[in-house]
């Protein structure tokens, strides 16, 4: 397929597509699950820490904080042992490529999708059956995800979808919900949305397409592997804009807070500081990215950013109907079949794993978790933090 193509139609995606019999020159597709894993541990020689969880889980979405690590070598992840009863899956994710060795890295890049200057903003995910990630849409950017071994299910929402946006746990650049698509107590929570919803398996040698602020929630059905990487466009300014304020407003209710209060409000892998220093920075840059935006100046910063969203409707789907041998929308699912998929996944609800969120937390604790946690979700609201950058903008015009 021809990559400019693909990279006008990864830009110009309002919709997520799947891409089918991807060939790209990576090595790890001239190998099996088991030689790659094997290629991994002869350079670790040493367990490597998998995060991870029991299967089953309460009503509330498995955030990562809640997981522990397990020391394993890569080989064990591939064992497809289907007799033994599984009580935990684990994870190796979302680990920028950097981090493997370089015969499993070999040749991975992105010019098969028109992108060759993106050879290390590339991110891994290895997993079990059932490791999976809670629903939440990416603040940044829009996302190409490249299937290399094992199969995993994608469940998608546009971006109006009525899910409830939840910015505790705290992470730049992703916005969770507060349904849970894992261990539902219920099917009630979803009938909101169950005429948007999305939903397509990703096996190898297919790739996918998300959008901007498409909502997505990815659940791991073997042992498997995937890369992906999100690629910058010019239009996240508003997105930055709305990070910052966000970060700003949670160092400054985080100030002074216990850690282990903390820990059930910001993701483990989010790196906030309330120190002077780290404020005076994210004022800076809250004022930097105002300014471009005040002006509309072309962002000078790094990474590169791509503009998008330049096709009209009817050269997109040209373009799309010239590729339809290789590249088709993913479908949206029936709501019975979105039933279907829920009532499968209640099956691992254990309501007495409900209260596990404050699990080795005093009375008192628990009710400042439940008091911060609100005010967070409050305070970084969507609309309460446009209604911040609306007004820094009318005071950058005095």
């Amino acid at each position: 397929m021809d990559p400019a193509k693909l990279k006008e139609i990864v830009l110009n995606a309002k919709r997520p597509y799947v891409l089918y019999n991807i060939k790209p020159e990576w090595r790890c597709f001239q190998q099996t699950f088991d030689e790659w894993c094997e290629a991994f541990d002869n350079v670790h020689q040493n367990p490597v820490p998998f995060d991870g969880c029991s299967v089953m889980s309460g009503c509330n979405p498995q955030w990562e904080w809640q997981r522990t690590k397990s020391e394993m070598r890569m080989r064990d992840i591939c064992n497809r042992d289907t007799h033994r009863k599984v009580e935990r899956w684990n994870s190796f994710s979302y680990r920028n490529i950097a981090l493997l060795p370089e015969p499993c890295r070999r040749g991975i890049n992105f010019a098969y999708f028109g992108f060759p200057e993106v050879e290390e903003d590339i991110t891994f995910w290895i997993g079990s059956a059932q490791a999976h990630t809670p629903c939440h849409y990416d603040t940044y950017g829009c996302n190409i995800v490249v299937q290399v071994f094992g199969r995993k299910s994608w469940t998608l929402l546009p971006p109006e979808a009525k899910l409830t946006p939840v910015r505790v746990p705290f992470e730049e650049s992703s916005v969770y919900c507060e349904e849970n698509f894992y261990s539902p107590a219920s099917y009630r929570q979803f009938t909101k949305v169950e005429d948007e919803v999305y939903h397509v398996v990703l096996e190898p040698g297919m790739a996918l397409i998300v959008p901007p602020k498409w909502w997505h929630y990815v659940e791991t059905l073997e042992p498997a592997l995937n890369f992906n990487t999100w690629l910058s466009l010019e239009t996240d300014v508003d997105s930055l804009i709305t990070e910052c304020i966000s970060k700003l407003l949670m160092q400054d209710l985080c100030d002074g807070v216990a850690e282990n209060i903390k820990s059930h409000i910001i993701n483990p892998n989010e790196d906030l500081l309330s120190s002077s220093d780290s404020i005076d920075k994210s004022y800076d840059i809250l004022n930097y990215l105002v300014d471009q935006k005040r002006n509309n100046k072309q962002q000078c910063t790094s990474p590169r950013r791509y503009s998008s969203n330049y096709l009209t409707d009817d050269d997109f789907n040209q373009l799309i109907d010239e590729c339809k041998s290789s590249i088709k929308p993913v479908e949206k699912l029936q709501p019975c079949d979105f039933f279907n998929i829920i009532a499968n996944n209640h099956s691992r609800y254990d309501s007495s794993l409900n209260d596990r969120n404050y699990a080795g937390l005093s009375d008192a604790e628990i009710e400042q978790v439940v008091r911060l946690e609100k005010l967070v979700n409050v305070c970084c609201k969507p609309d309460v933090v446009k209604l911040i950058e609306s007004a820094l903008l009318d005071e950058y015009r005095r």
